[in-house]
């Protein structure tokens, strides 16, 4: 009898205990874009690397507008990998933040920069590079461009203008369910890599 009303009391005790906890419990911070109020999936950035309160949360069709100003008014050229959900950032890094080999296969890959956008004629300033996994993009500084993304099926990379090359990255970030705690997009005039990335 009294082994029955301990392990009453002592579950009665536990569950109060597990009712606080939930009161309690912090839940997650729900972010709203500053732009519209609508949910935000990602955080913007104006250079990779901002300090967390330099990064304002966006939902995807402001982050796409900012991202297509970003692009038309970039003044330099830059390879841009097709951005993958396992990573937690998707920023532009101007070619003198990366390693001497990275800088060489870029200035190689830019060379080949055909003049007008593949996809619409446009003036081309961007190479668009497919990417369907991290595993490679995450070896990208040790490896390059080359020798992870574009030799195991002898892909090219394609010559897009602003426009068309923000309009793969929507395709791309559309069906991904989590967003990238800091996006930023090409700024200055200094040519450049825009990546996926894991700080």
């Amino acid at each position: 009898m009294h082994i029955r009303l301990i392990l009453l009391v002592a579950a009665m005790i536990a569950g109060l205990g597990a009712a606080i906890l939930r009161l309690t419990r912090k839940k997650p911070e729900t972010k709203l874009c500053v732009r519209c109020g609508a949910l935000a999936m990602h955080g913007y950035s104006q250079t990779a690397e901002s300090s967390p309160d330099d990064i304002v949360p966006l939902c995807v069709p402001c982050l796409l507008e900012r991202l297509d100003e970003d692009y038309c008014t970039y003044d330099g050229r830059a390879v841009v990998i097709q951005p993958v959900a396992e990573l937690p950032c998707y920023v532009f890094r101007p070619k003198d933040d990366w390693d001497e080999p990275l800088r060489s296969e870029l200035d190689t890959l830019l060379a080949g920069l055909q003049n007008h956008c593949s996809s619409c004629t446009n003036p081309a300033r961007y190479l668009w590079v497919n990417a369907l996994e991290a595993g490679p993009i995450a070896k990208l500084p040790q490896k390059g461009i080359t020798h992870t993304l574009l030799a195991p099926s002898s892909a090219h990379p394609i010559s897009l203008c602003a426009r068309c090359s923000v309009q793969r990255i929507a395709r791309s970030i559309a069906g991904q369910e989590a967003g990238y705690v800091e996006v930023s997009g090409p700024r200055g005039g200094e040519d450049g890599l825009v990546t996926a990335i894991g700080y």
